[in-house]
């Protein structure tokens, strides 16, 4: 279904490259067999040092990355009032790309997860007990993390960015993530953005 998130990002210069840092929430609204359901997603930080390799007119940028992110879904109407959850803390892989087109600034960024801890909920449940609510919700988002490599789960982004031009205020840009646990409960999620990002007066 359709949601709506709100994030904020800073890039912090170093000697060698940069240091960047964010942080996200959202809600959205779900559809499941015609049931109406909450989904709640918090990314508490997404961070990453990023190593600027020498290109002649752009400027590419790579290393280590790491984040938190919590996908916390609810459907109230169902007789259990069950939740489902999808939590990753999890160390991958950052890219950055940037360059010009015209008087155009673009950027590509991509990022990608390679191992981590992972909460998923039971793959049975006892349905006679209404477990939704805040109490809950924090135990159920930490219950029994497990490590993962890959192979077990995987949190791929790719994004890219338009400014119209140096001095310009907003960025437009467009984001596909996928999400996705192999073990049981399986998930799997395709998410589709567009994103406005006001920028700093300075950026």
């Amino acid at each position: 279904g359709a949601g709506f998130q709100y994030g904020i990002g800073r890039d912090f210069g170093t000697e060698r490259g940069i240091i960047t840092f964010g942080s996200e929430a959202g809600v959205s609204i779900l559809f499941s067999r015609q049931i109406p359901g909450l989904g709640i997603y918090l990314k508490p930080f997404d961070v990453a040092y990023l190593f600027e390799i020498p290109l002649k007119n752009n400027r590419l940028l790579i290393g280590p990355a790491a984040m938190l992110e919590y996908n916390y879904n609810l459907y109230p109407d169902l007789q259990a009032g069950f939740d489902y959850w999808f939590t990753n803390f999890s160390a991958g892989v950052a890219a950055r790309y940037d360059f010009r087109v015209k008087e155009s600034d673009l950027r590509l960024s991509f990022n990608t997860s390679l191992a981590g801890f992972i909460s998923r909920q039971p793959d049975d449940r006892n349905p006679y007990f209404y477990d939704i609510g805040f109490r809950h919700a924090v135990r159920h988002l930490h219950q029994d993390l497990t490590f993962g490599l890959a192979g077990d789960y995987n949190v791929t982004t790719l994004e890219i960015q338009w400014k119209p031009a140096p001095n310009s205020r907003l960025t437009y840009a467009y984001k596909v993530k996928f999400s996705g646990f192999y073990g049981n409960p399986e998930i799997s999620m395709l998410n589709h953005s567009i994103k406005l990002i006001f920028n700093r007066k300075n950026a």
